[in-house]
């Protein structure tokens, strides 16, 4: 009975080896047929262009002492290019849309929301330079969200900062 017992495993065995063996096979031949490969597809330059464009990097981490990237360096080449025509108010709604509209125009308790003359009164009673102060260094009024130094974007700088602030401020007066 035991030598019955061992062809009966035996054969049930093979059976599920075949079978899992014929299931690989099957996929393998599907996954080949269903894959495509990149020289079958049909992408256009306009496609790559806006797959690049898409998959930019949105910022830099600049380490002092060391030179400026290349791509770090395209903003202040483009305004040189121009002749230095960018308009503060310009830069200052492209940085405000860019980052600071995620706190300032997504209604979060505590952050002065963007046109709101009730929220800004106070704050710009105490002047831009304490504004300014603020938006570069951080700033915490106790309350649960606190503003990061840069608006949490150490790549902009100065100028970019204080123009995204009188942009605010000039939209909510």
């Amino acid at each position: 009975m035991s030598k019955e017992q061992d062809k009966i495993f035996f054969r049930n065995y093979s059976i599920v080896i075949g079978i899992l063996a014929l299931m690989i096979i099957i996929f393998l031949i599907a996954a080949r047929s269903i894959g495509i490969s990149e020289e079958h597809m049909n992408m256009s330059a306009e496609h790559t262009t806006n797959v690049e464009k898409a998959t930019q990097p949105v910022g830099q981490v600049q380490i002092k002492g060391q030179e400026q990237t290349q791509a770090a360096a395209a903003p202040a080449e483009k305004t040189a290019a121009t002749g230095g025509s960018e308009k503060t108010g310009d830069v200052g709604k492209q940085v405000f849309n860019g980052l600071c509209v995620s706190c300032h125009g997504a209604g979060l308790p505590g952050v002065p929301q963007f046109g709101n003359k009730k929220e800004w009164a106070p704050r710009i009673a105490k002047g831009k330079s304490t504004l300014y102060k603020h938006a570069l260094h951080g700033f915490s009024s106790g309350g649960p969200l606190a503003m990061p130094p840069k608006g949490g974007n150490p790549a902009l700088s100065d100028a970019q900062v204080k123009a995204a602030v009188d942009y605010m401020v000039a939209n909510s007066q």
